[in-house]
């Protein structure tokens, strides 16, 4: 019977179908039932599904060349993924899926690539083709979508679709296009592809874009624009997809098809986040795409290819920065062999290999390189002997493949030494490739060399190697090619010892390179480190070995270089400037270094100054007496051999004689070093030396001609030591004086230097002049010091001449002085003459030559001149003591003249006065001494001693005139002169006195307005305080501390200090700066508490300007200090010390006094140091500098020490800006806090700066106590009046919270300490962020509170568990308070916004879920305990109940449910009251919070009680039914859906009751599909749970019909026909089930029962719903009605038999109860048939429809006698498919009574769908005449002439539908006339039969009948029309034939014509093209052939 309903159900579909002629109708038949239809093929029978696969065939041929009809993709894909797989329909809706989506429309297409995605990987693979097809597809025909529709694909929250879509877009970017014609078999299969992933993108080779490359390129365009869509894929993506999402781009970026693609692939890799290079997914998806997988799956069709080479390209790149690339062996090796030999690389490919093979050499593990060196050495020795010899590899691009090999090479060796460390053949050969290679290859080979230069370490290779390699690389030095001289060079240095002289000579030989890298590389390697003097270890040459050494290369040197002059030859590198001058330097630095390692030795205690050993290697002047005694020991200690002529000495002295002689005609730097080295020879070495050098003065002379002041200068030194000398070694006795050499030698000399002198001044003979001015000053000068040395006179030696020309000498330079002082000569020749007077004034008195000295000072305008004049000044001194007070009172007067560009005047002078002042207890005269005698041979103990009268005047005119004038240049004089005094006299005993007036004129200087003044003051200062004793040290030191500010001195202190000062002047003593207690005078000022100066008072600094804001700064800092002497003070800051001006540069001079007085200064640290910190954060960068420099000064800025040191310590030591910030902490702390809430906005902002500072390192133990105010503090500050303030404070409150993040965070190692000091940050933070920060009025602050709040979440772990509540409920509030105002606009103008308010809710939704408060919730709930979860509870319950804002709602159901996921334990005795809290929100006004309500129930719905759950249901009943609006009914079916979804078994436990199985079978068919699909949800688990239990016994099923009983007399009609629909399905279910239980195994009676209950339950009240008039929805109570009757008809087909017999044969029934539902039963059949015929008769033609379809299936079930009670309804309807017309002539006279339907006739042209809706009406009421044909007796002629006249017309004028009701019916009048008779056949009178029949055939003109029979098979366009046309004529014939016999007459006498017509028929349909009626109507001829026969 249900087989029978579901064929009707689908032949009235194919009516349906066929008349849907427009695109318009078919398009909504379509999308409504294909998907339905689709789905009842799996459960369908047999019969069914053969009628459903008909019907679909129908639909498949109405589709064809329709293509504006689309189909409902987006159904049918969701129909695909979620039915069964193997099931019977999934065939055909992938068919139809592939058609859908080739004209779906985009929306469809959109929402449908999310479920492709997300299902593809649960269908058999069998079926992916096909579904991937329709993906591509779809997202091909989408085109461009916008941002929305991008980020609902939400692939973040989808893994599994992100990564099948990621898949499937890469090898679609690897996919080529192939041409249109190209035969399938021949398509290659692209590269990186496999035939299956080729197959599947292609739909196995038939896809149209394989071979439409417009096609091809948009797909690829749209996918790009997938992947590489930041709203597809937000940065936050796991890495997972991350990666994956790179490596579909990276493939996109490579297309070589499509620039498009390809540029906006590249594009989306440059917007991507970096990808971690160093995750193993990347590495692993790099090397597989870049090898293919042909290691993991060895059959060839399964195993992908390597990708392109283009894509290879980039993935070399991409490894080649991956350290974790390089530990995955074999994979390295394999990709570089791939990228270096493979047939299919490119030059670039190989290019990039080669520098992977250098990454992975230099990066992989030390064993895999050790265990592959040998063959990666391999491969390189093939990649280079192919591109030599003209390989594969051999292009254009060679030369950095083979560059790149040969460091790949060095690399190698470095990493593997073993390779080669025992033979030279590798080095060699790689020097050697120097010459062979190109330019660009050679940088290479020098790189590779070095990388090489680990493996010949000096103590892994032997003596021989190291021989043999000393002389390649000495070949090597020679070469061409710069670069292996330079690798030579490299080699020379690392592999030998330092020690190694001919190592060292390759070094001196690189110094006359022509490069200058070169050059530079040289002198490093002859450098001699301070460790190898101070250490000792021997690293140095032996000094006698090296000087041998020198002096050997020297002689060479001499020799070569006189050969090649004469053979006119290029100098080679020994013979070079270059190297000559290095050999010398090398030597003299190790002399120097040799000396002061002697001196070392001889001290051990003593520090030598870095500066002094970094000096070695200056090859400068020797500039301290460290240096030259430290030469002075190395020469002495040079060790005598045999013979003199063979000591190291002579042997240094020869090598720097003949260098001279060669460098003569070289260089003039070479031959200044060679002089230099000379004089220190001279001057410093033994007596010797200067004799053994008397040969050398001819050369020496020579040299005075030079074109170099510093040659003729050394020249003249030379000189004048050898003669004095010799003069001094004759003197010792008169009997050995060599007269040849003092009369025929020198007097000879000296006259063509006095000659030179007189000669007229010339530009060609200048030099010479200059040089014989210098000689002969420095020789009288030696000449002289040698007379006294032996108080001796010439005349007494003997060499009157020699005195002589001495004299004369004297004589023409002062004249020539003189003459120059009043007519000035050259600038040059007067400096010259100033020298020359100089050096004779050192032992001569020369009043006249200083009085001119004097004057060419003050007349010339030349600053050489000057400089000249005034060191001779100083020089004369030494001769004449008296001179000192003149000249000292000259320099004086002179300084004021000096102008700013001759600053170096001031130096100079300052310079000369030390000299003339301190003599040789100054340091430069002592330098300047270069004769081997004592000076006190010469001057004598007193002439030697220092000037006390001179030293006093200087400093008077110093500290009482020079640095308080108003001359800028005079105080500047003052400066540098102390200065000066101070560096070079420190000894002096007659500076003592006046350190401390010094001092205080310094300090005034260091205000001056001049940068250098001040420079020079504060080092002067330093210099100072180093040379003062104990007690002057510490008065300076508190006048420094004064400098902070102090306050205003008692009276009393003020007189006693005018008593002093007058008692200081009036005995002309200099004594310290304030005789009383410096230390005791601070402590009064320190402990005083008096008021401070009005800032009006304060007056201007000495040049002029206002005290500005540094300087008020300082007076803040002193009053916040509370220091005493206010007065006193501020005026000597504003006149004395206003270091604090724009000029901040001389505050760092205090350093070296500070330094050495922390000790003193530590007592008051306490005070000075909080303001001190503080004022180092001040806005004004002054103020910043200065007090930074005391900072540092103060507490050291290098050092660091420990907090525990710190403690440990009770002095002050040089520590770190945080150690001393954690001693002072409280001090510091009060001094930030008070200054962050003064007026002064300055004061705020230092404060708020400072205690940023000291918070970001400081201990959480420390912050504690202060952290409330701190926070409350930076809160203000926050929402400061001043920007700059509130800029402050946002910084300070960054810092903070990075602190208390870094204190709250816990570690692995947590320690119970840290975790209770993190719990007292939190106690004091949460509380106070909660309850003040995220609650507060200015935004900034709220903004930042919440933000601490979330990181404290993300950090804070465990730690949080107490401060969870609270944290939860601030962070919820805070979603609504933090959510845009935009979003409330646009809620309350959706409208006008153009979106709905749904769209908008779920954006805001999406956004809560997504925030990252959100997240912080998630995390802090993690940390939940039993404790807090109770806290928490009352909490969210008042959310829930009275939370404002729908984020903040939103936010509390996620809570819930993020707390029922992740804490169930913790929930599960709260849940009942967070479920009755929540029930109490079901009904708000928002439908996405109704459902995010729903869903919170639906999680906590497993933790209920019974009793609970219950209560649940009831809720969502009585809210169903209490509700009108559907959007609130709704609530109950989202709820139960939850609950099927969370719980179904707590549903299935309760199947009674309110809100149970009744209610959810009810909602069921509620007529809004959203609520119905929630319910069927709910409906479908109970079905799933309970089973046949639902209806298998009288209390379920009472259960059941509870509600729609109940509602089935409702005033709604909703209600009704809801409630009928329930009744239906019910019935449906009983049915089933008893169908099941009748089968053999089942249980009969039982069934029986069901169905009894079924009827008295159902039937009655359904009667009584069909009573009344008539409504809308009426039709679903009435099919409701046959519904139930169909399901019960065995029992009532079986009840009316017992019934008949009880009437036939009087026998009553078994029992009343049997009585009665027979009764019951009986009455039934009666009361729906009278029902069904009075509906067929009334209302709208659909409904009369309805009413004749519902009668025909009852009929059909329960076969009744009910053709005479029908029949008149049914003839009527019948004829409305008559036609009339002309030509129908016949049909007029068919008479038709007036009807309902007839009065509407007119709507025809109104209502377009009236006349096909009558025809179906038309169709069902023949379908229902021949259903209700009597079973028991034949028609009568009339009944049967008028049906049959009736059809007739029909079948000749109707429409195919009711032609063929008709034509069946007409076969089945012929049946029926045939198998029945109206005379019994217990008559006996057969011949009466068959009479009555041929009566009835004989008024029904079976000629007309055929007639109509023929029309039909003249159809052309129905199939099923012939079909029926044939069945009727067989039956027509047999039937006629069976009773009149085949060739009787009928009719009126017409004999035969019946059977000709029926055979024309026949014959007509014979040859029709469908082969089942073709078949079968040749059949029928041949059977009536034959019967006729």
């Amino acid at each position: 019977m249900a087989d029978s309903a579901d064929i009707e159900l689908i032949e009235g579909l194919q009516l349906r179908f066929a008349l849907a002629n427009s695109d318009e109708q078919l398009q909504k038949l379509v999308v409504m039932l294909l998907v339905p239809l689709l789905d009842k093929l799996d459960i369908a029978s047999s019969t069914v599904r053969t009628k459903i696969i008909g019907l679909l065939g129908q639909i498949n041929k109405k589709l064809k060349g329709r293509p504006q009809v689309t189909l409902p993709f987006e159904s049918l894909v969701k129909s695909t993924l979620e039915k069964e797989p193997t099931g019977f329909s999934q065939n055909f809706r992938l068919m139809y899926v592939t058609m859908a989506v080739g004209n779906a429309d985009k929306q469809g297409m959109v929402a449908a690539i999310p479920q492709l995605l997300d299902g593809i990987h649960s269908r058999p693979k069998a079926q992916h083709v096909s579904l991937v097809t329709a993906l591509l597809t779809a997202i091909m025909k989408c085109g461009e979508l916008s941002d929305g529709q991008l980020k609902e694909f939400q692939f973040p929250n989808s893994l599994r679709a992100a990564e099948t879509l990621l898949t499937c877009a890469r090898d679609l970017f690897l996919l080529n296009p192939i041409s249109p014609n190209q035969d399938p078999s021949t398509i290659h299969v692209a590269a990186g592809l496999n035939t299956d992933n080729q197959a599947l993108i292609t739909n196995n080779g038939k896809a149209t874009w394989l071979s439409d490359k417009e096609e091809l390129q948009t797909l690829k365009l749209n996918m790009v624009r997938i992947v590489g869509s930041e709203q597809a894929f937000p940065t936050d993506i796991p890495d997972q997809l991350h990666e994956r999402r790179f490596m579909a781009l990276l493939c996109a970026s490579t297309d070589p098809y499509f620039q498009g693609v390809a540029d906006f692939g590249k594009d989306s890799l440059k917007r991507m986040r970096p990808v971690a290079y160093e995750s193993p997914l990347f590495v692993d998806l790099a090397y597989a795409m870049f090898l293919g997988d042909s290691a993991s799956r060895p059959n060839s069709e399964a195993q992908r290819s390597p990708v392109p080479a283009a894509i290879r390209l980039k993935l070399l790149g991409y490894l080649s920065k991956s350290m974790l690339a390089t530990t995955q062996y074999p994979q390295w090796s394999r990709t570089i062999s791939e990228s270096l030999f493979s047939s299919s690389s490119t030059v670039k490919l190989r290019q990039h290999g080669m520098i992977f093979l250098q990454w992975s050499i230099s990066k992989a593990p030390e064993e895999q390189v050790q265990q592959v060196g040998p063959d990666l050495l391999q491969d390189i020795y093939k990649v280079l002997s192919e591109t030599r010899s003209g390989g594969t590899l051999s292009s254009m691009n060679a030369d950095t493949i083979r560059g790149a090999a040969f460091v790949a090479w060095g690399t190698l060796v470095r990493r593997t030494p073993t390779l080669i460390r025992n033979d030279l053949e590798h080095v060699q050969s790689v020097f050697e490739a120097f010459e062979t290679e190109t330019a660009t290859v050679r940088l290479s080979i020098q790189e590779a060399l070095v990388a090489m230069l680990p493996a010949y370490k000096p103590q892994q290779i032997s003596t021989q190697l190291q021989n043999k390699l000393l002389d390649f690389l000495k070949k090597q030095l020679k070469s061409p090619v710069h670069q292996a001289r330079y690798c030579a060079l490299r080699y020379a240095i690392s592999v030998f010892p330092f020690s190694d002289m001919n190592a060292r000579w390759l070094c001196i030989l690189g110094l006359a390179d022509s490069k200058p890298e070169i050059q530079f590389l040289a002198r490093s390697g002859l450098l001699i480190q301070p460790s190898d003097i101070l250490d000792g270890s021997g690293d140095l040459p032996e000094l006698n070995t090296a000087i041998r050494f020198i002096y050997e290369q020297s002689l060479r040197i001499v020799t070569d270089h006189g050969s090649l002059v004469i053979r006119n030859e290029t100098t080679p590198a020994a013979s070079n400037p270059r190297s000559i001058c290095g050999m010398l330097d090398f030597g003299r630095s190790l002399l120097l270094a040799n000396g002061m390692a002697i001196l070392k030795s001889q001290d051990s205690k003593s520090a030598i100054d870095l500066a002094e050993l970094e000096s070695v290697n200056d090859n400068n002047e020797l500039n301290s007496e460290f240096q030259r005694n430290s030469m002075r020991c190395a020469l002495s200690s040079l060790c005598t051999l045999d013979t003199p002529s063979t000591s190291a000495e002579n042997m240094w002295v020869h090598a720097v004689s003949a260098c001279l002689s060669v460098a003569q005609s070289t260089d003039t730097a070479v031959l200044s070093n060679s002089l230099m080295y000379v004089v220190e020879l001279l001057s410093l070495g033994s007596d010797k030396v200067a004799l053994s050098l008397l040969n050398r003065k001819d050369l020496l002379f020579s040299l005075l001609d030079i074109h170099s002041p510093r040659v003729q200068r050394f020249s003249a030194q030379a000189l004048s030591i050898i003669y004095a000398t010799k003069l001094f070694a004759d003197g010792q006795s008169v009997k050995t004086l060599d007269n040849v050499f003092w009369g025929e030698q020198l007097l000879p000399q000296l006259a063509s230097l006095l000659n030179d002198v007189e000669t007229a001044e010339h530009s060609k003979n200048l030099d010479k002049r200059l040089g014989s001015i210098i000689a002969l000053g420095h020789i009288w000068h030696g000449l002289q010091l040698s007379l006294a040395a032996l108080n001796n006179t010439w005349a007494g030696l003997g060499l009157d001449s020699v005195g002589s020309v001495c004299e004369r000498t004297c004589l023409i330079l002062t004249d020539k002085i003189q003459a120059s002082s009043k007519a000035l000569t050259q600038p040059l020749v007067a400096a010259a003459l100033c020298l020359a007077i100089g050096e004779i004034g050192k032992t001569m008195q020369t009043a006249e030559p200083i009085k001119a000295l004097m004057d060419m000072y003050k007349q010339s305008d030349n600053a050489k001149v000057q400089e000249a004049a005034i060191s001779s000044l100083a020089n004369t001194t030494l001769g004449d003591p008296e001179q000192i007070i003149g000249i000292v009172n000259f320099l004086i007067d002179a300084c004021g003249s000096v102008t700013k560009k001759q600053l170096d005047i001031h130096f100079r002078t300052g310079e000369a006065l030390a000299v003339l002042l301190g003599r040789f207890d100054c340091t430069l005269t002592r330098m300047d001494w270069i004769f081997p005698m004592n000076p006190i041979l010469i001057y004598g103990e007193q002439g030697i001693k220092a000037s006390s009268a001179g030293i006093d005047l200087l400093l008077t005119a110093i500290t009482t005139k020079l640095a308080t004038s108003t001359n800028s240049q005079e105080r500047q004089a003052a400066a540098i002169w102390t200065m000066s005094i101070a560096r070079f006299c420190p000894s002096l005993p007659q500076l003592t006195p006046w350190l401390s007036r010094l001092h205080t004129c310094l300090s005034r200087l260091l205000s001056d307005r001049n940068e250098l003044t001040q420079e020079v003051s504060s080092q002067t200062l330093g210099l100072l305080y180093e040379m003062g004793d104990a007690k002057l040290r510490e008065d300076m030191m508190y006048s420094l501390i004064s400098l902070f500010g102090t306050t205003r001195t008692s009276k009393s202190q003020q007189r006693q200090q005018q008593q002093q000062q007058t008692t200081r002047s009036d005995n002309n003593s200099i004594s310290d700066f304030g005789s009383i207690s410096a230390q005791q005078l601070l402590h009064n000022q320190i402990e005083s508490n008096e008021p401070l100066l009005e800032q009006e008072s304060l007056g201007q600094t000495p040049d002029g300007h206002a005290v500005n804001t540094t300087y008020k700064s300082i007076l803040s800092l002193a009053s916040d200090m509370q220091n005493p002497s206010l007065v006193y003070q501020f005026m000597q800051l504003a006149t004395h010390t206003a270091i604090w001006n724009s000029r901040c540069g001389a505050a760092y001079g205090f350093a070296r006094i500070i330094e050495q007085a922390r000790e003193a200064i530590q007592p008051y640290m306490e005070v000075i140091v909080p303001k001190l910190y503080r004022y180092t954060f001040d806005p004004s960068p002054q103020t910043q500098m200065a007090m930074k420099s005391i900072w540092q000064a103060l507490l050291g800025p290098k050092a660091t020490s420990s907090k525990a040191e710190i403690r440990a310590s009770d002095s002050i030591t040089p520590k770190s800006s945080i150690g001393i910030v954690e001693q002072y902490w409280d001090s510091i702390m009060e001094e930030c806090l008070a200054s962050m809430g003064q007026r002064e906005w300055k004061v705020r902002e230092s404060g708020c700066n400072a205690l940023a500072g000291a918070i970001g390192g400081a201990d959480s133990e420390l912050a504690v106590p202060y952290l409330e105010r701190i926070w409350q503090m930076s809160f203000r500050t926050l929402d400061d009046i001043k920007g700059s303030v509130r800029e402050a404070g946002l910084k300070m409150c960054q810092s903070l919270a990075t602190a208390t993040v870094a204190w709250c965070t816990p570690s692995e190692a947590s320690t119970p300490g840290q975790a209770k000091r993190a719990q007292a940050v939190l106690q004091i933070v949460v509380p106070y962020l909660v309850d003040k920060g995220a609650v507060s009025d200015a935004e900034d602050v709220r903004s930042f509170s919440i933000g601490l709040l979330l990181k404290l979440c993300k950090s804070s772990g465990r730690y949080l568990s107490s401060s969870a509540p609270i944290i939860v409920e601030r962070l919820l509030e805070s979603l609504s308070n933090m959510e845009s105002q935009v979003a409330n606009y646009f809620s309350f103008h959706t409208g006008a916004q153009g979106i709905s308010r749904e769209e908008l809710e779920s954006a805001r939704l999406s956004a809560v879920k997504a925030s990252p408060i959100m997240r912080g919730i998630e995390m802090v709930l993690e940390q939940l305990t039993p404790e807090s979860m109770k806290e928490l509870v009352p909490k969210l319950q008042d959310i829930i109940r009275h939370g404002l804002g729908l984020p903040t709602r939103a936010g509390c159901a996620r809570t819930v449910v993020i707390l029922c996921v992740k804490q169930t334990e913790l929930v599960k005795p709260f849940a009942s009251a967070l479920v009755k809290a929540i029930s109490g929100s079901l009904a708000e006004n928002s439908a996405l919070q109704r459902q995010a309500w729903a869903a919170a129930i639906g999680y906590m719905a497993p933790m209920l009680s019974q009793t609970m759950f219950k209560n649940l249901l009831k809720h969502a009943e009585k809210v169903y039914f209490e509700k009108y609006e559907d959007e609130m009914r709704g609530v109950s079916g989202q709820l139960l859906e939850q609950l099927a979804q969370r719980c179904p078994e707590r549903l299935c436990e309760n199947t009674s009751g309110p809100g149970t199985i009744s209610f959810v079978l009810f909602g069921c068919w509620d007529c809004n599909e959203a609520i119905n699909k929630a319910f069927s949800s709910a409906w479908q688990e109970y079905k799933l749970g309970v089973g046949a239990g639902l209806v298998n016994s009288e209390e379920s099923l009472s259960e059941l019909f509870r509600l729609p009983l109940r509602q089935l007399s409702a005033d709604s009609w909703a209600s009704r026909i809801q409630s009928a629909k329930a009744i239906a399905e019910v019935a449906q279910m009983v049915e089933r089930i008893s169908r099941t239980m009748t089968s053999a195994s089942g249980n009969p009676r039982k069934a029986t029962r069901m169905l009894e209950v079924l009827v008295q339950a159902s039937l009655p009240e359904l009667i009584r719903a069909m009573q009344g008039r008539l409504w809308p929805g009426k039709e679903q109570v009435l099919a409701t009605l046959v519904k139930v009757c169909i399901s019960c008809a065995p029992l009532i087909n079986k009840q009316t038999l017992n019934v008949d017999v009880d009437a036939n044969n009087e026998v009553s029934g078994d029992n009343e109860q049997n009585q009665a539902l027979q009764q019951l039963l009986h009455t039934t059949q009666q009361t729906v048939c009278d029902i069904l015929l009075k509906e067929m008769a009334i209302g709208d033609i659909s409904y009369r429809r309805e009413a004749v379809a519902r009668f025909s299936s009852f009929i059909e079930a329960i076969p009744l006698e009910i053709y005479d009670r029908a029949s008149g309804v049914l003839l009527e309807i019948a004829r409305l498919g008559m036609v009339t017309g002309d030509n129908d002539k016949a049909s007029n006279s068919v008479k038709r009574s007036p009807s309902a339907m007839d009065v509407d006739a007119d709507d025809d042209k109104d209502n377009p769908m009236r006349r096909p809706q009558q025809l179906l009406l038309v169709a069902v009421a023949i379908k229902a005449l021949q259903t209700s044909l009597p079973k028991n007796r034949c028609l009568f002629a009339d009944e049967a002439a008028i049906l049959s006249e009736v059809l007739r017309g029909v079948a000749k004028t109707g429409v195919w539908n009711t032609r063929v009701a008709s034509l069946e019916c007409l076969a089945a009048l012929f049946v029926h006339i045939t198998n029945h008779s109206n005379v019994t056949d217990d008559s006996g009178d057969a011949k009466a039969g068959i009479e009555d029949k041929r009566n009835v055939l004989g008024v029904m003109d079976i000629g007309s009948v055929l007639d109509a029979v023929r029309v039909c098979a003249t159809e052309g366009k129905y199939v099923s029309v012939r079909a029926a046309a044939l069945d009727a004529a067989v039956a027509i014939f047999d039937g006629v034939s069976s009773t009149f016999g085949p060739k009787a007459q009928i009719s009126n006498g017409v004999s035969g014509m019946w059977q000709k017509e029926a055979s024309t028929i026949a014959e007509m349909l014979a040859s029709d093209p469908v082969p089942s009626i073709s078949d079968k109507a040749k059949d029928t001829l041949r059977r009536w052939n034959t019967g006729s026969e």
